[in-house]
């Protein structure tokens, strides 16, 4: 039998908590760090600074798109703030590196992270840089993931062929879209995502049918997909 894997020329990767195993809970500082923007920005206390953190992320896809939509915030003034974070909780992983480089074609990150941050993770994370091609949220025009719109953008800006191409996430909303434009899908499980509670939880499972395939540990699936190609 013919590996799905070999027609594959686009591999597309979510960043937080998908190139780096959400255990490192370094998403949790950022989270802290949102909530202390919006805690100094809108000038409220810490309960409301949450409840529009977290009504923002379900809402729109990112607490950043509801600051920008509601509270006219300055986009690169939130990144700046919110990815000026310590990282070394983050460990060098010379294996996902191995089985990156591994793969036939193309390799991107998408991101509704900042381009600094991105490449922020790639260096800790012991990546080859000229690796990946970056597409952050700035590259979306500020529209983030899971939107359709968003999804354009990068299809158009990398010329990407989506029957060709596999689009890997911790979030299953986020490959709603994808799965619909005929990317395989993977998802990367994991519990570890602050923003996760039992509606969302509920709602995660309802886009199931979206995705392809799920593991708990990238680098081990990508090295499946390296032998299956290779036979």
């Amino acid at each position: 039998m013919i590996s799905p894997f070999k027609i594959i020329k686009y591999w597309v990767f979510d960043l937080d908590n998908t190139l780096y195993p959400a255990s490192s809970n370094l998403f949790l500082k950022i989270d802290s760090k949102m909530k202390k923007f919006i805690i100094k920005k809108l000038k409220v206390n810490e309960k409301e600074a949450y409840k529009l953190q977290k009504k923002y992320y379900l809402k729109y896809g990112t607490t950043l798109f509801g600051l920008m939509k509601n509270h006219n915030i300055i986009p690169e003034e939130y990144l700046d703030y919110v990815h000026n974070i310590d990282v070394s909780s983050i460990k060098n992983n010379t294996k996902l590196n191995n089985q990156l480089k591994k793969l036939p074609g193309k390799k991107y990150i998408y991101t509704n992270g900042s381009k600094s941050h991105a490449i922020n993770i790639i260096k800790q994370l012991g990546l080859d840089n000229k690796l990946f091609e970056i597409f952050d949220i700035k590259s979306a025009k500020y529209i983030p993931k899971p939107s359709e719109i968003s999804l354009k953008y990068f299809i158009e800006k990398f010329k990407i062929k989506p029957a060709e191409a596999i689009f890997f996430e911790d979030i299953s909303i986020n490959l709603v879209e994808p799965k619909k434009a005929k990317f395989k899908t993977v998802l990367i499980k994991n519990n570890c995502h602050p923003d996760i509670n039992t509606d969302l939880i509920k709602k995660e499972k309802s886009n199931y049918k979206y995705i392809d395939y799920i593991t708990e540990d990238l680098t081990t699936f990508l090295n499946q997909i390296n032998l299956d190609i290779s036979k």
